[in-house]
């Protein structure tokens, strides 16, 4: 009896050796109809954790610290009077020039010569004349010492437009990275704080912003006192007190709140 199909010499091998050849399915074939399986390392990760009914706080807290201040600052004014504007400016020069003269050798103190102005001034009946302006401000931490030196700068003709006690740039930038992290170390709290009072829980803080009052100043130091202003009498000399000074930051934030549950995922 012969065969209809003969077995070729590769299927005779493997039915010899008791294998069975069996086609793979495919990834396609396995899933349900119109879905597709991918390997574990290729699946996407889960979405975020959705809040629908989350609430936005916004919310502001500050920090400040404080330190008497250390740097006197004098603004003084020199003025010429006279018939011309060039005679008007020889002669503020002159005093000028006389003043900067003073001062070169005081290395406790600093001094800057800015604002000169030349203008007409007119008087009761048609009278007028010319008046040349300048402004001179001196600052130093040795007080007696400036005080001193005012005096003399009035002796030549200056007068004193305001006196003001300040902190020097190092103090300052000191007091203001405290306030700083004061405040930051008071955020997340202030959060958890509210969050409870509402009844919630805080899921994150969404934005911060570091700054005083509004976005465009980012620290909020109280302004310095005037101590005196329109000085113009050299008879006695000047006198000042150093005063405390206040360096506060304000941080601007907005958290996002949520039910207590809503934080913990769902168990699949």
């Amino acid at each position: 009896m012969s065969l209809r199909h003969p077995l070729t010499a590769l299927s005779l091998a493997t039915f010899a050796a008791g294998s069975l050849l069996v086609t793979p399915l495919s990834v396609a074939s396995a899933a349900s109809e119109g879905e597709t399986v991918l390997p574990s390392h290729q699946m996407p990760p889960p979405p975020p954790m959705a809040y629908p009914h989350g609430t936005e706080l916004s919310f502001t807290v500050s920090d400040e610290t404080q330190a008497t201040a250390d740097t006197l600052m004098i603004h003084l004014s020199a003025k010429a009077e006279s018939a011309t504007p060039s005679s008007a400016q020889q002669q503020l020069n002159q005093r000028v020039n006389a003043a900067m003269k003073l001062l070169n050798g005081q290395s406790a103190i600093k001094s800057t010569a800015d604002n000169y102005m030349v203008g007409e001034e007119y008087g009761p009946h048609n009278k007028h004349s010319w008046v040349a302006q300048q402004s001179l401000t001196l600052s130093s931490q040795d007080r007696e010492q400036l005080l001193a030196m005012t005096e003399k700068l009035q002796q030549l003709g200056l007068s004193i437009e305001s006196m003001q006690w300040t902190l020097n740039p190092q103090l300052r930038e000191t007091l203001e990275q405290q306030a700083r992290l004061g405040a930051l170390k008071k955020l997340r709290q202030q959060a958890e704080n509210d969050a409870t009072a509402l009844g919630l829980s805080l899921v994150r803080l969404e934005r911060v912003h570091i700054g005083g009052q509004g976005p465009i100043n980012p620290l909020e130091p109280r302004p310095p006192m005037l101590m005196m202003a329109e000085m113009r009498s050299a008879a006695t000399p000047p006198s000042s007190t150093a005063e405390v000074q206040t360096i506060r930051v304000t941080i601007h934030a907005q958290a996002l709140l949520a039910d207590k549950l809503e934080k913990t995922s769902p168990t699949p």
